[in-house]
C-alpha cells in the first residue's frame, strides 16, 4: 500500500521534472525508486495509487517503461497535496 509521503514525494518529482519547461516530461519506475529511495513494489504501488485518481497511464509500470506526463496529467495532478 502507498503511503502518503511516498505519494507526495512522487507527485513532487514529477512537478519538478514537468516544470523544467519541455512540453512533456517522462520518467520510469526506476526514476521513482532512485528519487524516493524506495523499493521497485513500492514505487508502481505508489503510480498505481496516482493513477488510480488520475487515469492517465496504461499497463503495470514495467521498470523500464517510460511514463508521460504532458499538459493534460500535469493539469489533472497539479493541486494535489499542495
Amino acid at each position: 500500500m502507498a503511503k502518503h509521503h511516498d505519494i507526495k514525494g512522487a507527485l513532487d518529482f514529477i512537478r519538478q521534472g514537468y516544470s523544467d519547461g519541455d512540453d512533456s516530461f517522462s520518467f520510469t519506475v526506476a526514476d521513482i525508486v532512485g528519487e524516493l529511495d524506495i523499493s521497485e513494489k513500492k514505487a508502481r504501488d505508489v503510480l498505481r495509487a496516482i493513477n488510480t485518481r488520475a487515469r492517465f497511464w496504461r499497463g503495470d509500470f514495467p521498470a523500464s517503461g517510460d511514463l508521460v506526463v504532458s499538459g493534460p496529467v500535469y493539469e489533472r495532478i497539479t493541486n494535489w497535496f499542495d
